[in-house]
């Protein structure tokens, strides 16, 4: 019994539990940050597609509306497509 009391050092023991606490909480952090960042990079991807596809959307309506000839200044409010890009519509037809 005198062996295990006379090694037994309360500073280091506290060191050691304190590293051992800093380091599930190090796991439990990264964790934890892995979740933020990945629902982020998919609000992130969501809304990019979205405004892939409302742009894609908005250049279908244009060319359509071009080809019921409709004027370029017509189209680019109704799309809300800028006129050069319309004008460029307009000489890919």
């Amino acid at each position: 019994m005198s062996i295990l009391t006379a090694e037994y050092d309360y500073a280091t023991d506290i060191a050691v539990k304190q590293e051992e606490a800093y380091a599930i909480g190090m796991i439990k952090g990264h964790e934890a940050g892995l979740q933020v960042g990945l629902q982020q990079g998919i609000e992130q991807g969501l809304e990019q597609g979205l405004e892939r596809g409302a742009h894609e959307k908005a250049l279908e309506t244009a060319k359509l509306l071009l080809t019921y000839g409709d004027s370029p200044e017509k189209v680019a409010i109704c799309t809300s497509l800028p006129l050069d890009v319309i004008q460029s519509l307009m000489q890919e037809q």
